[in-house]
């Protein structure tokens, strides 16, 4: 258990009228939120979910990406946000 930063990319979807948040560092971590509030709510949640599970079945959770390194994969229009979260919160 412990505390972990990832980086989500959070991209406005105009003709679906949300915001989708995708971890480039984890496969299969995705949300959305219909606000920017929401969305950023909901990547701290599906995060937390995703590690936890991962720590639970002792797979191995990646290092994070600099943020160099996903500048460099940063669709137009999308940001970067930091999502730090505390697996200890679960127990």
């Amino acid at each position: 258990m412990a505390v972990y930063q990832f980086y989500a990319i959070i991209q406005k979807v105009e003709e679906d009228d949300c915001y989708i948040v995708t971890f480039p560092d984890l496969d299969n971590c995705f949300t959305q939120g219909y606000t920017l509030v929401e969305a950023v709510e909901m990547a701290e949640d599906v995060l937390l979910t995703m590690l936890d599970y991962m720590e639970d079945v002792g797979e191995d959770i990646p290092a994070a990406s600099s943020v160099e390194k996903l500048k460099d994969i940063l669709p137009n229009g999308a940001s970067l946000v930091n999502i730090e979260i505390d697996t200890d919160t679960l127990t």
